[in-house]
């Protein structure tokens, strides 16, 4: 299983040499070699590229994401064959992380999402080997953890699930202090680091501008007590008629943009944006809940709407024709700022690290992205399966199956709450998913297990 998962990466690194690209990519590399933390994502991911500057190759980033994605299918099946399950039983948990087209395509692309993913299932799959975790283990995992909260922002609330989690599995406070204790040692010294650019502690300086952008959908300023200041803010467009949550975020027409002159994420801009934000929800607690439902739901369609904003458009698929890496009008600061341009060049070379379609390796992957692929309504099976392990547990809490799973929901849930939807978020709650519902097979002991 793991060499046929390993093979088809090998195709898609032939197929499509050195690495794809998306629009957050360039950001990335440019923070790896600036060495300056991002006001609009935290830079744990620009970190793990900053490493690996030396080497000058867009190759070795797509070859060691590709053992991630590997690592991190191996992990899932190694702990449910450790609880009981037979071959078969911990192979079918960890098909959708080894074979998914969109998991192979994620990892062929310089973006955080499979470093995230990978910390946070090898560290929930650590926690889940033990019932009662050694010392060491934790405070290891709470590392790991801490670490994923600054690659992926949405990984910062995950450290406190975690501790519930353990809490309810009856593992001792002493352990999970540790676990917290660990955890927070990453996410200060990136605060403390932040502070020395630009004199707040904090993580990043878009939180507020991401929650407007997810209730500008709904937000009617008719309904709301507004300053005169933020009234700026409102879009007179009826809310029927308004495009999705993540265009308010990106958009030049956006009021937000105008108000900022182009600068959304300026701290003003998004205390701004923030305060609009709360005063939506606020005033509007129905037509917020209904948003975030609508777009947790389209998690679960059985077809994917072909867009980049939804994370499965062109960006997203492996594709006859790779455009140049500076060809879009969208993206022409890659050249135009000095920084992005020599961070390219120190990476990519003089091409840039421009891709490539190689035949028949493109071919093939192609047509496997046809086919091969985890489907939204496959996904709400499995979150299903793990639910009921949950449940028919209720007497241990859930058992060893409430961790993951839990994990999984806040996963599915927090992007829409703050953001808006995308199938490239839903990529991190997938493994999660498949460990729970793996978990909730298996039979657990009446006793501790060390």
């Amino acid at each position: 299983m793991i060499a046929l998962a390993a093979a088809l990466r090998a195709v898609v690194m032939l197929g499509y040499p050195p690495i794809l690209f998306y629009s957050d990519s360039y950001n990335y590399i440019a923070d790896a070699v600036a060495k300056a933390p991002d006001v609009v994502r935290p830079d744990g991911y620009p970190l793990f590229l900053y490493i690996l500057l030396p080497f000058h190759s867009l190759a070795l980033i797509a070859v060691l994401q590709a053992l991630m994605g590997l690592a991190t299918g191996a992990a899932i099946y190694a702990v449910l064959r450790r609880r009981g399950l037979p071959w078969w039983g911990a192979t079918l948990p960890a098909l959708p992380v080894l074979f998914d087209v969109y998991e192979m395509q994620i990892e062929h692309m310089v973006l955080s999402d499979v470093l995230f993913i990978f910390v946070l299932t090898v560290a929930l799959a650590a926690l889940c080997w033990f019932d009662r975790p050694p010392l060491l283990l934790c405070a290891v995992a709470g590392l790991m953890i801490g670490y994923a909260g600054v690659v992926r922002a949405v990984g910062e609330p995950l450290l406190a699930v975690l501790a519930v989690g353990l809490l309810l599995r009856r593992v001792d406070g002493k352990r999970v202090a540790l676990l917290l204790v660990a955890g927070v040692l990453p996410i200060a010294g990136y605060m403390a680091w932040y502070h020395g650019f630009y004199g707040q502690y904090a993580l990043g300086n878009s939180s507020g501008s991401f929650l407007y952008s997810r209730v500008s959908t709904f937000a009617e300023c008719s309904k709301m007590t507004l300053p005169v200041n933020l009234k700026v803010l409102c879009d007179p467009t009826p809310p029927a008629q308004r495009p999705n949550s993540q265009e308010y975020l990106w958009s030049i027409s956006t009021p937000l943009y105008k108000v900022s002159h182009g600068n959304q994420f300026s701290p003003a801009a998004d205390v701004m944006a923030g305060t609009f934000a709360r005063a939506a929800i606020e005033s509007q607690p129905l037509a917020y809940a209904t948003a975030v439902l609508k777009d947790a739901a389209h998690t679960f369609t059985w077809d994917r709407s072909y867009s980049d904003i939804t994370g499965s458009g062109p960006s997203f698929q492996f594709e006859p024709v790779v455009a140049p890496v500076t060809a879009s009008k969208t993206l022409w600061w890659v050249l135009y700022y000095p920084k992005d341009k020599s961070a390219l060049l120190r990476y990519g070379g003089p091409s840039l690290g421009q891709p490539t379609v190689t035949k028949p390796f493109s071919s093939f992957i192609q047509a496997y992205q046809k086919i091969f692929y985890l489907r939204g309504t496959m996904l709400g099976v499995i979150l299903l399966a793990g639910a009921a392990g949950v449940i028919a547990r209720w007497r241990r809490w859930g058992g060893l199956a409430l961790l993951p799973w839990a994990l999984a929901a806040v996963l599915v849930i927090l992007p829409p709450m703050t953001a808006g939807f995308s199938y490239r978020y839903v990529l991190a709650a997938v493994p999660m998913a498949c460990l729970a519902a793996g978990l909730a097979a298996s039979r657990e002991p009446r006793t501790s297990r060390q």
